[in-house]
């Protein structure tokens, strides 16, 4: 069978949580198919011990459920309304054990009406669970609306602080058009709920499972897939998973000379962040990152979106890759929908970014089935998925073999869009074009400050529960505030704070400035602090 298909199929029938035995299951697949195409491959494993801090992150505490269920007892007679028969998602991952019976509320501002009963919510679990412990609830029913009547994947990722700071209270899920009817109930009667949850936390291995194709020399690139998701997620993240053994395929028939191509396949950031620390130890030119590349642009509303580099990491992968993208949309074959994205946060190219080395992402999204049990294969275009990964396979021969044209022409395009949309920042930009690309772009701007670099790190990521509730009324002041704060500590490398702010506003627009200015004291600190 197609190693290929196989990889995607596989992992689309696992659970692969983090911090779970189905993730370790899942890395042997991967470590097994890449070793049999020939690349040298070496299985790093870390740990989910709730405790290790690296780049920001905590890692979580290793996690297993054996079962879940929650039942509606009255007024009506017992009915089950979720259970982990029907889906994993039934508890919320990394929910504490527990079995309780009470009454069914949903919380007023405070969350003073909770005590000894269970919380109704669709509040974002971590923060529920932490309002229902300090208020005396006795479980959390938690519920996400949205189009499709799924359960929905969203995880508290339980550091050990937690678990001895909070009440280990049971926090379960029902989907959408359950929570509605609970709700339209609720107006009219008093409803009792049981919930059961048999789980435990331990200390786990964190499988990185990396691939080699070597050529002796000194230049390396890093494909990057987070393998890591509750099943089925065969676009999140089957898919690049899956991705990176066929560009693997694509790439051994005819092997880069100059170029070695670093295959990663990652439990999502926390992976990343481990393997970059400890055992990067080759320099980096640049990352690709694979996270949901196959949406069905009918069935899920998607479009292949290339999230670029910020100005200050400017690539010729960006170049490449938005070349063979567009032409293969283009295709008449194909005629699928593309469009450019600016710099962000939320996959694996984040932590390399945030170390100075260029990180790309293509990406299908918007995606209908994002993060649910809906996310199964029939969800999913083989086609959308052959034309990101052909693209990305002719990016690293065009890294190997270098196009300078093709560089020059998407840097003009680039900075003719910017110019169109923002003429003010363009000239921002094309001080970096000249810089990274080697442009002759006529410009005024230029830092005049000194570099203040701040330690590198995934800002805002804590789940340290009282450093995540000051992000989050941080970010409700400051939309994309994270993806400044990465900015920030990007361009710190390369200039000071005043001239750091004038990029920022020619890249991202207008920003709350006392926000901003008081985040940085807040949640960054200097590299030699």
């Amino acid at each position: 069978m197609d190693p290929t298909r196989r990889v995607w199929g596989l992992l689309s029938s696992m659970d692969r949580l983090q911090g779970t035995t189905g993730l370790i299951e899942a890395a042997e697949l991967i470590a097994e198919t890449a070793q049999n195409l020939g690349m040298n491959v070496v299985t790093h494993y870390y740990s989910y011990d709730g405790e290790e801090t690296v780049m920001g992150m905590t890692m979580p505490m290793g996690w297993e459920v054996k079962h879940g269920i929650c039942e509606l007892k009255a007024p009506q007679g017992s009915e089950v309304l979720s259970s982990t028969e029907e889906h994993l998602l039934a508890v919320v991952p990394y929910s504490p054990a527990g079995d309780v019976e009470g009454v069914l509320v949903c919380p007023n501002e405070d969350w003073s009406n909770v005590n000894g009963k269970i919380a109704f919510t669709s509040e974002e679990p971590l923060v529920a669970l932490y309002k229902a412990s300090n208020e005396g609830a006795i479980g959390v029913l938690w519920y996400q609306d949205r189009d499709v009547d799924v359960y929905t994947y969203r995880g508290l990722f339980l550091l050990k602080s937690h678990i001895e700071e909070l009440k280990a209270i049971p926090v379960m899920q029902v989907k959408p058009s359950i929570a509605k009817r609970l709700k339209k109930c609720l107006r009219n009667s008093e409803l009792q709920v049981h919930l059961s949850v048999d789980s435990l936390f331990k200390v786990e291995r964190m499988p990185v499972v990396e691939a080699r194709i070597d050529t002796g020399s000194q230049r390396n690139i890093v494909l990057t897939a987070h393998y890591c998701h509750v099943g089925p997620g065969s676009d999140d993240n089957a898919s690049g998973s899956a991705g990176l053994i066929h560009v693997a395929q694509k790439l051994l028939k005819n092997k880069p000379t100059g170029i070695n191509v670093i295959f990663l396949w990652v439990p999502e950031h926390y992976g990343t962040v481990q393997w970059l620390e400890k055992d990067a130890q080759m320099p980096i030119e640049a990352n690709i990152n694979l996270d949901m590349i196959a949406a069905s642009q009918i069935l899920s509303g998607s479009v292949i979106n290339l999230n670029h580099d910020p100005w200050a990491l400017l690539h010729p992968v960006d170049a490449y890759l938005w070349y063979y993208l567009s032409r293969l949309c283009e295709n008449g074959q194909n005629m699928l929908k593309m469009r450019e994205e600016e710099y962000g946060l939320g996959s694996d190219h984040a932590p390399f970014t945030l170390k100075g080395i260029p990180g790309v992402m293509p990406i299908t999204w918007p995606d209908t089935y994002y993060h649910s049990s809906g996310d199964y294969l029939d969800k999913t275009d083989w086609n959308v998925f052959e034309t990101i990964t052909e693209a990305v396979a002719s990016t690293i021969k065009a890294l190997d073999q270098p196009q300078p044209h093709i560089v020059q022409g998407w840097a003009q395009h680039f900075y003719g869009k910017q110019l169109a949309e923002n003429p003010s920042g363009a000239d921002v930009l094309a001080y970096f074009l000249n810089k990274r690309l080697s442009t002759n772009i006529e410009n005024t701007w230029q830092p005049t400050t000194k570099p203040e670099p701040f330690k590198a790190v995934m800002p805002m990521q804590s789940r340290a529960i009282e450093t995540f509730l000051r992000a989050r009324s941080f970010k409700e002041k400051q939309p994309a505030l994270d993806v400044l704060l990465a900015q920030t500590i990007i361009l710190s490398r390369f200039m000071g704070m005043a001239d750091i702010e004038a990029v920022l506003k020619a890249e991202s627009g207008s920003f709350d400035e006392n926000v901003y200015e008081d985040a940085v004291k807040t949640f960054l600190e200097p590299e030699n602090s």
